[in-house]
């Protein structure tokens, strides 16, 4: 079974813009329902510094005491070490903001993993024990309320639990987006929705073809949405991808010399995907080093031609078949 590619802190980013928007959201898969006018995301008297790859909804319904969700998002089953450091959050920000904060664990795929904690046992001594429980919540549980009820906002996620996305992921990507678009969203949550659906599926379909599939319309709402901003922003200042934040930066600077905010908008989004498969080069020439010694400069070169992501991924997979570079190629 074929993984999507999905980086767990590239994840992390998207979502954050996401549930900004979507502020009601954690609330309904708690089962709660809150008037979303009362919730406020974040909170800039917080001064935790882990805080930073988290979302913190603060609910204060008129007449009532304030109350809090901390939100941690997990592609996978956290290790000890990332457990202890999500209680203590809470903890923290009880102590200094007064407030009452549950934190809530929600885990985006399953893949190949049986289970998934929902606290922490400390035992020590004879029999001594200290137990801690968090707000788990398996997401692909709530697949029915995703396709059909309150949660269609969280459409984009579906191809997480896909046992072969290679076969099912443009069919499933149109039923995505009929889901969104018949949601009843205003337009800043259609536009988050979408927008995350295209970043999530960048990894793994060609964009061109990602393009051809949204039609300008959708493309438009997907431009305007925060998630997109605030993900090229962060690509640009932590430069984790080489190649993807050159690539971001080529587009600002196209859009510059447009002189327009559309532009610059138009030139992010397009070097995000130059820079996704100068990413991908980058990948093939550092996994064929290893395998197949230095490329040449003329073998670089070949490469540099080469801006189809789906042919770059193929190439990847044949360095375990062949002996030299130019076999490769």
């Amino acid at each position: 079974m074929r993984e999507p590619q999905l980086p767990h802190t590239a994840v992390d980013i998207d979502l954050k813009a996401f549930f900004k928007v979507h502020k009601a959201l954690p609330f309904r898969l708690l089962g709660q329902r809150v008037d979303p006018q009362h919730i406020r995301p974040d909170d800039t008297t917080v001064v935790v510094r882990e805080l930073q790859a988290d979302r913190f909804f603060i609910y204060e319904p008129p007449g009532k005491a304030r109350e809090a969700l901390l939100l941690e998002l997990f592609m996978d089953p956290p290790r000890r070490k990332q457990l202890l450091d999500c209680l203590i959050k809470p903890l923290q920000m009880m102590r200094d903001l007064e407030i009452q904060v549950v934190l809530v664990l929600p885990y985006l795929r399953k893949g190949a993993y049986a289970t998934f904690p929902d606290g922490l046992s400390i035992e020590a001594f004879d029999g001594l024990t200290n137990e801690y429980r968090v707000e788990a919540r398996n997401l692909w549980d709530y697949e029915a309320q995703i396709r059909h009820g309150d949660l269609r906002a969280l459409a984009p996620l579906l191809l997480l639990w896909e046992d072969k996305p290679e076969d099912t992921g443009w069919e499933l990507l149109r039923e995505e987006i009929r889901i969104i678009e018949g949601a009843g969203f205003t337009d800043p949550e259609r536009q988050e929705s979408l927008a995350l659906t295209y970043i999530l599926r960048l990894r793994t379909f060609p964009a061109t073809a990602l393009r051809t599939l949204f039609g300008e319309a959708k493309m438009n709402d997907v431009k305007q949405s925060e998630t997109i901003r605030e993900w090229l922003q962060e690509a640009e200042l932590m430069g984790h991808d080489r190649g993807l934040a050159e690539g971001v930066q080529q587009g600002i600077t196209r859009g510059r010399v447009e002189g327009r905010v559309e532009g610059r908008v138009e030139g992010r989004v397009e070097g995000l995907e130059e820079g996704v498969v100068r990413g991908r080069q980058d990948l093939l020439v550092k996994l064929g080093t290893r395998r197949l010694g230095k490329p040449r400069k003329q073998t670089l070169a070949a490469l540099a031609k080469i801006q189809d992501e789906a042919r770059l991924d193929e190439l990847a997979l044949r360095l375990l078949e062949v002996k030299s570079w130019n076999e490769l190629l």
